[in-house]
């Protein structure tokens, strides 16, 4: 089975050099996409990730945490509301729902499709119910809504991926674990007529993370990003990281991979 991409830009952010290559380009700043990204097939329409909450809030706690270092900007065409319009999605209509990982700007809104399965690790998962959260950072960064909903549904509409393991989800789709910036982060891999996409989650910012093996600076495992890397080299044609502007700006200028 193939399947179309569809690319959409879910508003700027920024973050300084060693955040995105770890111990380096200590000086400069640079400009990230956020990405939401939408899966369609005969009978079939997935999301990955959902996309940003109330910004506001996330750049007031950024403001406290960073001085201004790091933040989010949305324009009203670019919300989840108009990506679903621009899309031509019927909310109850889509199927599966991928959440990278549990971070503000991949997690929320997963409500507003009310009738998918939410795909998500399982490790992630138990790390964030564990009572002493070890790799937990705040109720914005990890927001609650998006958590409650996923804990409110039927354990047939939640789907596991397993540490170190693959899980098909239907023919032509499937993910695995790749953590490294957090414990939940997953990739997913799309066959599509111009190969094997393999959607990165932040394990990656930019593309060059995984091209030259520099890990990110955000992360809570360094091993795991080094195999991560690997991993996702080994299964991919084209890669979509989470946040590289040249992913529209030249590689998919009209956000389409069909």
């Amino acid at each position: 089975m193939q399947y179309e991409i569809e690319i959409y830009r879910n508003g700027i952010t920024s973050a300084p050099g060693p955040e995105i290559f770890f111990l380096s380009d200590w000086e400069k700043q640079y400009k990230l996409y956020t990405y939401v990204f939408v899966i369609k097939g005969e009978n079939f329409l997935m999301m990955a990730d959902t996309g940003c909450g109330d910004i506001d809030v996330i750049n007031e706690m950024l403001f406290k945490e960073f001085k201004g270092k790091i933040t989010f900007d949305i324009s009203r065409d670019e919300t989840i509301e108009a990506i679903i319009n621009k899309s031509k999605i019927e909310p109850e209509k889509v199927q599966f729902v991928f959440i990278s990982h549990l971070h503000h700007d991949h997690s929320s809104n997963v409500d507003l499709f009310p009738n998918a399965k939410v795909i998500l690790s399982r490790n992630g998962w138990l790390q964030y119910m564990n009572k002493n959260k070890p790799y937990y950072y705040n109720d914005i960064l990890f927001p609650i809504k998006p958590i409650k909903y996923i804990a409110s549904l039927p354990s047939d509409k939640i789907i596991f991926v397993d540490n170190f393991k693959e899980k098909e989800i239907i023919p032509g789709i499937k993910s695995f674990w790749v953590g490294g910036h957090t414990p939940c982060c997953l990739a997913l891999q799309i066959n599509t007529a111009k190969g094997k996409v393999v959607l990165s989650s932040d394990i990656a910012f930019l593309t060059r993370n995984i091209t030259e093996n520099h890990p990110i600076g955000l992360f809570y495992n360094l091993w795991e990003c080094y195999e991560g890397y690997k991993k996702i080299k080994e299964n991919a044609d084209i890669i979509l990281t989470s946040h590289d502007p040249d992913i529209l700006e030249s590689t998919f200028p009209n956000g389409k991979i069909k």
